[in-house]
Protein backbone atom coordinates (compact mmCIF):
# COMPACT_ATOMS: atom_id res chain seq x y z
CA UNK A 1 0.00 0.00 0.00
CA UNK A 2 1.18 3.37 -0.97
CA UNK A 3 2.11 5.40 1.90
CA UNK A 4 -0.14 8.19 2.96
CA UNK A 5 1.54 11.68 3.03
CA UNK A 6 -0.07 14.77 4.33
CA UNK A 7 0.69 18.60 4.06
CA UNK A 8 -1.21 18.70 6.99
CA UNK A 9 0.66 16.80 10.16
CA UNK A 10 0.29 16.97 13.96
CA UNK A 11 1.61 14.72 16.99
CA UNK A 12 -0.85 12.97 18.82
CA UNK A 13 -0.50 11.01 21.90
CA UNK A 14 -1.34 6.86 22.09
CA UNK A 15 -1.53 4.72 24.84
CA UNK A 16 -1.21 0.92 23.60
CA UNK A 17 -2.87 -1.91 26.17
CA UNK A 18 -2.77 -5.40 25.27
CA UNK A 19 -6.23 -6.04 25.30
CA UNK A 20 -9.54 -4.41 27.24
CA UNK A 21 -8.11 -5.29 30.73
CA UNK A 22 -7.40 -1.28 31.94
CA UNK A 23 -4.43 -2.48 33.72
CA UNK A 24 -2.46 -3.90 30.67
CA UNK A 25 -0.71 -1.07 29.94
CA UNK A 26 1.88 -1.87 26.77
CA UNK A 27 3.13 1.40 25.77
CA UNK A 28 2.97 5.15 25.34
CA UNK A 29 3.91 7.15 22.17
CA UNK A 30 3.30 10.17 20.15
CA UNK A 31 3.40 10.00 16.51
CA UNK A 32 2.69 12.28 14.14
CA UNK A 33 -0.92 12.17 12.62
CA UNK A 34 0.09 10.80 9.31
CA UNK A 35 2.18 8.08 11.01
CA UNK A 36 -1.18 7.17 13.21
CA UNK A 37 -3.11 7.44 9.76
CA UNK A 38 -0.50 4.77 8.09
CA UNK A 39 -0.74 2.54 11.08
CA UNK A 40 -4.90 2.25 11.33
CA UNK A 41 -4.68 1.84 7.20
CA UNK A 42 -3.53 -1.05 6.87
CA UNK A 43 -5.71 -4.30 8.77
CA UNK A 44 -4.23 -7.62 10.15
CA UNK A 45 -6.17 -10.57 9.36
CA UNK A 46 -7.33 -12.64 12.47
CA UNK A 47 -10.51 -13.81 14.07
CA UNK A 48 -9.37 -12.24 17.44
CA UNK A 49 -10.74 -8.48 17.33
CA UNK A 50 -8.04 -7.62 19.72
CA UNK A 51 -5.15 -9.46 18.45
CA UNK A 52 -3.53 -6.08 17.91
CA UNK A 53 -4.50 -4.69 21.26
CA UNK A 54 -6.51 -1.47 22.01
CA UNK A 55 -5.26 2.20 22.31
CA UNK A 56 -6.60 5.35 23.81
CA UNK A 57 -5.79 8.72 21.97
CA UNK A 58 -4.63 10.82 24.59
CA UNK A 59 -2.78 9.90 27.82
CA UNK A 60 -3.61 8.81 31.27
CA UNK A 61 -2.23 9.34 34.31
CA UNK A 62 -1.00 6.16 36.46
CA UNK A 63 -2.91 4.76 39.79
CA UNK A 64 -1.32 3.53 43.17
CA UNK A 65 -0.85 0.06 41.64
CA UNK A 66 -0.83 0.25 37.70
CA UNK A 67 0.91 1.72 34.86
CA UNK A 68 -1.58 4.02 33.12
CA UNK A 69 -4.46 2.78 34.54
CA UNK A 70 -7.48 3.12 32.65
CA UNK A 71 -10.62 4.70 34.08
CA UNK A 72 -12.01 8.17 33.12
CA UNK A 73 -10.73 9.95 36.54
CA UNK A 74 -7.75 8.90 35.48
CA UNK A 75 -7.45 10.50 32.20
CA UNK A 76 -5.18 13.67 31.60
CA UNK A 77 -5.89 14.60 28.52
CA UNK A 78 -7.08 13.99 24.91
CA UNK A 79 -5.77 14.79 21.22
CA UNK A 80 -7.85 12.54 18.94
CA UNK A 81 -11.78 12.90 18.72
CA UNK A 82 -12.84 9.19 18.05
CA UNK A 83 -16.58 8.15 17.05
CA UNK A 84 -18.54 4.93 16.56
CA UNK A 85 -21.10 4.28 13.56
CA UNK A 86 -22.24 1.24 14.43
CA UNK A 87 -25.75 1.66 13.05
CA UNK A 88 -25.41 3.03 9.85
CA UNK A 89 -28.36 3.02 7.26
CA UNK A 90 -26.42 4.55 4.27
CA UNK A 91 -22.73 4.65 4.30
CA UNK A 92 -22.58 7.09 1.59
CA UNK A 93 -24.91 9.21 3.18
CA UNK A 94 -22.49 9.33 6.02
CA UNK A 95 -19.62 9.66 4.44
CA UNK A 96 -20.72 12.62 2.35
CA UNK A 97 -21.99 14.18 5.62
CA UNK A 98 -18.51 13.70 6.90
CA UNK A 99 -17.09 15.36 3.78
CA UNK A 100 -19.50 18.20 4.00
CA UNK A 101 -19.83 18.99 7.98
CA UNK A 102 -16.19 18.72 8.60
CA UNK A 103 -15.02 19.89 5.22
CA UNK A 104 -11.73 22.63 5.89
CA UNK A 105 -10.56 19.94 8.99
CA UNK A 106 -8.64 16.69 8.82
CA UNK A 107 -10.18 13.51 9.76
CA UNK A 108 -9.57 9.93 9.15
CA UNK A 109 -12.09 6.63 8.90
CA UNK A 110 -11.78 3.26 8.54
CA UNK A 111 -14.29 0.27 8.63
CA UNK A 112 -13.96 -1.87 11.59
CA UNK A 113 -14.40 -5.87 12.81
CA UNK A 114 -18.09 -6.50 12.54
CA UNK A 115 -18.79 -4.34 9.02
CA UNK A 116 -20.26 -5.94 6.33
CA UNK A 117 -21.48 -4.11 2.80
CA UNK A 118 -24.97 -4.40 4.27
CA UNK A 119 -24.71 -4.05 7.93
CA UNK A 120 -21.60 -1.04 7.34
CA UNK A 121 -19.60 -0.41 10.67
CA UNK A 122 -16.62 3.05 10.84
CA UNK A 123 -14.55 4.49 13.01
CA UNK A 124 -13.99 8.04 12.64
CA UNK A 125 -10.99 9.83 13.55
CA UNK A 126 -10.84 13.63 13.96
CA UNK A 127 -7.23 14.85 15.24
CA UNK A 128 -6.49 18.13 17.35
CA UNK A 129 -4.59 21.01 17.48
CA UNK A 130 -4.21 21.03 21.78
CA UNK A 131 -5.00 18.70 24.65
CA UNK A 132 -8.16 19.08 25.95
CA UNK A 133 -9.60 17.58 29.07
CA UNK A 134 -11.73 14.47 29.81
CA UNK A 135 -14.76 16.90 30.84
CA UNK A 136 -14.08 19.00 27.26
CA UNK A 137 -13.86 15.64 25.37
CA UNK A 138 -17.20 14.68 26.03
CA UNK A 139 -18.82 17.84 25.76
CA UNK A 140 -16.79 17.90 22.36
CA UNK A 141 -17.36 15.04 20.97
CA UNK A 142 -20.89 15.09 21.10
CA UNK A 143 -20.58 18.43 19.34
CA UNK A 144 -19.01 16.78 16.29
CA UNK A 145 -22.04 14.23 16.58
CA UNK A 146 -24.45 16.33 16.37
CA UNK A 147 -22.69 18.25 13.52
CA UNK A 148 -22.33 15.53 11.47
CA UNK A 149 -25.96 14.19 11.96
CA UNK A 150 -25.48 10.27 11.93
CA UNK A 151 -26.30 7.73 14.97
CA UNK A 152 -23.15 7.11 17.29
CA UNK A 153 -22.36 4.77 19.77
CA UNK A 154 -22.49 6.52 22.95
CA UNK A 155 -19.63 5.22 24.42
CA UNK A 156 -17.40 6.96 22.06
CA UNK A 157 -18.06 9.95 24.68
CA UNK A 158 -16.00 8.08 27.13
CA UNK A 159 -12.65 9.60 27.96
CA UNK A 160 -11.17 6.18 28.61
CA UNK A 161 -12.53 4.47 26.07
CA UNK A 162 -10.09 2.04 24.09
CA UNK A 163 -10.56 1.42 20.58
CA UNK A 164 -9.44 -1.60 18.96
CA UNK A 165 -6.60 -1.55 16.38
CA UNK A 166 -7.65 -2.63 13.05
CA UNK A 167 -8.72 -6.25 12.08
CA UNK A 168 -10.41 -8.13 9.60
CA UNK A 169 -11.25 -12.19 9.51
CA UNK A 170 -10.22 -13.01 6.23
CA UNK A 171 -9.41 -11.77 2.97
CA UNK A 172 -12.86 -11.90 2.02
CA UNK A 173 -13.64 -9.49 4.42
CA UNK A 174 -13.52 -5.96 2.98
CA UNK A 175 -11.40 -3.05 4.72
CA UNK A 176 -12.60 0.64 3.20
CA UNK A 177 -10.68 3.76 4.87
CA UNK A 178 -10.69 7.35 3.89
CA UNK A 179 -8.84 10.58 4.60
CA UNK A 180 -9.32 14.26 4.67
CA UNK A 181 -5.54 16.29 4.32
CA UNK A 182 -6.76 19.73 5.90
CA UNK A 183 -6.13 22.13 8.70
CA UNK A 184 -6.00 20.50 12.18
CA UNK A 185 -9.12 21.03 14.25
CA UNK A 186 -9.10 23.83 17.02
CA UNK A 187 -10.78 24.43 20.12
CA UNK A 188 -12.05 27.70 18.78
CA UNK A 189 -13.55 26.15 15.91
CA UNK A 190 -15.39 23.78 18.29
CA UNK A 191 -16.46 26.18 20.76
CA UNK A 192 -18.26 27.64 17.36
CA UNK A 193 -19.84 24.75 16.94
CA UNK A 194 -21.14 23.97 20.51
CA UNK A 195 -23.13 27.16 19.91
CA UNK A 196 -25.28 25.65 17.52
CA UNK A 197 -25.32 22.04 19.37
CA UNK A 198 -26.15 24.08 22.73
CA UNK A 199 -29.52 25.45 20.66
CA UNK A 200 -30.46 22.34 19.42
CA UNK A 201 -30.66 20.79 22.97
CA UNK A 202 -33.27 22.61 24.41
CA UNK A 203 -36.15 20.72 25.43
CA UNK A 204 -38.92 19.89 23.18
CA UNK A 205 -42.30 20.76 24.69
CA UNK A 206 -43.73 17.75 23.76
CA UNK A 207 -46.92 16.18 25.85
CA UNK A 208 -47.37 12.25 25.23
CA UNK A 209 -50.81 11.51 24.90
CA UNK A 210 -52.06 14.49 23.99
CA UNK A 211 -55.24 13.52 21.59
CA UNK A 212 -55.26 15.76 18.60
CA UNK A 213 -58.00 15.89 15.55
CA UNK A 214 -57.87 15.10 11.84
CA UNK A 215 -57.39 18.92 11.00
CA UNK A 216 -54.15 18.56 12.92
CA UNK A 217 -52.37 16.38 11.07
CA UNK A 218 -54.19 17.19 8.39
CA UNK A 219 -52.34 20.55 8.60
CA UNK A 220 -48.61 18.86 9.02
CA UNK A 221 -48.95 15.82 7.52
CA UNK A 222 -46.80 17.11 4.45
CA UNK A 223 -44.42 19.54 5.60
CA UNK A 224 -44.82 22.61 7.59
CA UNK A 225 -42.96 26.28 6.80
CA UNK A 226 -39.78 27.56 9.25
CA UNK A 227 -40.57 27.95 12.68
CA UNK A 228 -42.66 24.89 13.34
CA UNK A 229 -40.84 22.33 11.91
CA UNK A 230 -39.37 20.95 14.94
CA UNK A 231 -42.40 20.56 17.38
CA UNK A 232 -44.66 19.40 14.47
CA UNK A 233 -42.31 16.37 13.62
CA UNK A 234 -41.72 15.89 17.26
CA UNK A 235 -45.65 15.30 17.60
CA UNK A 236 -45.31 13.25 14.41
CA UNK A 237 -42.54 11.16 15.84
CA UNK A 238 -44.84 10.71 19.42
CA UNK A 239 -47.89 9.86 17.71
CA UNK A 240 -46.27 6.97 15.55
CA UNK A 241 -44.25 5.73 18.69
CA UNK A 242 -47.53 5.84 20.38
CA UNK A 243 -49.06 3.35 17.88
CA UNK A 244 -46.38 1.09 17.80
CA UNK A 245 -44.96 1.69 14.28
CA UNK A 246 -41.56 0.50 13.66
CA UNK A 247 -38.75 2.62 14.81
CA UNK A 248 -36.52 2.42 11.58
CA UNK A 249 -39.79 2.66 9.61
CA UNK A 250 -40.33 6.22 11.84
CA UNK A 251 -37.15 7.74 11.06
CA UNK A 252 -37.19 6.83 7.35
CA UNK A 253 -40.75 9.03 7.37
CA UNK A 254 -38.80 11.92 9.23
CA UNK A 255 -36.63 12.10 7.12
CA UNK A 256 -38.85 12.41 3.96
CA UNK A 257 -41.23 14.90 6.04
CA UNK A 258 -38.43 17.06 6.47
CA UNK A 259 -37.70 17.31 2.78
CA UNK A 260 -41.15 17.94 2.11
CA UNK A 261 -40.97 21.31 4.69
CA UNK A 262 -39.64 24.85 3.32
CA UNK A 263 -37.29 25.47 3.55
CA UNK A 264 -36.38 21.01 4.35
CA UNK A 265 -34.79 20.27 7.59
CA UNK A 266 -31.60 19.54 7.75
CA UNK A 267 -30.68 15.20 8.72
CA UNK A 268 -28.62 16.34 11.88
CA UNK A 269 -32.16 18.33 12.81
CA UNK A 270 -34.32 15.52 12.34
CA UNK A 271 -31.59 12.84 13.91
CA UNK A 272 -31.76 15.48 16.96
CA UNK A 273 -35.87 15.47 17.33
CA UNK A 274 -35.90 11.92 16.42
CA UNK A 275 -33.41 11.02 19.40
CA UNK A 276 -34.95 13.23 21.68
CA UNK A 277 -38.24 12.15 21.08
CA UNK A 278 -37.64 8.32 21.10
CA UNK A 279 -36.20 8.89 24.81
CA UNK A 280 -38.64 10.80 26.32
CA UNK A 281 -40.75 7.81 25.07
CA UNK A 282 -39.09 5.01 26.28
CA UNK A 283 -38.84 6.85 29.89
CA UNK A 284 -42.38 7.49 30.36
Amino acid sequence: MKKVKLEHDVPVSVIWYDNLDSRSFKNFSRPNWSELINRLAIPQINNNKYVRGVAVYGDIADSNDYKKYRSDDNVKYRDVIVLDYDEISDLKALNEAIKSELEGVAWFWHSTYSHHTDSPRIRLFIPLNEHISADDYRKYSKVIAYKIGHKVDGGSYQPSRAMALPVIKDNSHIFLKAYNDAAILGVERLKEWSKDFKESSKPLNVQFGQRRNAEYWKSIAFGVGKGGRNSSLASLIGHLLNHRVNEYIIYSFALMWGQSCTPPMKEKEINTTFQSILKKHYSN
